[in-house]
């Protein structure tokens, strides 16, 4: 396991991300004729750096990931870097009764395909 400052020794919590990064990455991807809705969350590896998967609501269905991640990396506000490893396109993004996304959810739903 990858230790830094975010991550100390010991720590079983993954990398956080900062929700600015996360945000703005939304908000480009809104930005996208294609896109209905969108949530970016982070996923953690045991080694390396942290992952991004964008998972997104397509408003047509011959949307791609290719397409997505082009438009990304066409992006003057987006470091490389930063560019969300995997896109995932869903029915619908889960939400609570307050319309607040649940990102936890979609990382449950990641780890549960991962098993």
């Amino acid at each position: 396991m990858q230790h830094n400052a975010k991550n100390p020794v010991g720590s079983e919590t993954p990398p956080v991300v900062s929700s600015f990064l996360l945000r703005q990455i939304e908000n480009i991807l809104y930005e996208h004729s294609g896109v209905d809705e969108v949530a970016v969350i982070c996923t953690a590896r045991e080694e390396g750096p942290d992952k991004l998967m964008a998972f997104i609501v397509p408003r047509h269905p011959g949307l791609t990931e290719a397409e997505i991640l082009d438009f990304l990396k066409q992006s003057a506000e987006l470091d490389p870097a930063n560019l969300p490893r995997a896109v995932k396109f869903v029915p619908r993004i889960p939400k609570s009764p307050s319309g607040k996304v649940l990102k936890l959810r979609l990382l449950e739903e990641v780890c549960a395909q991962a098993d």
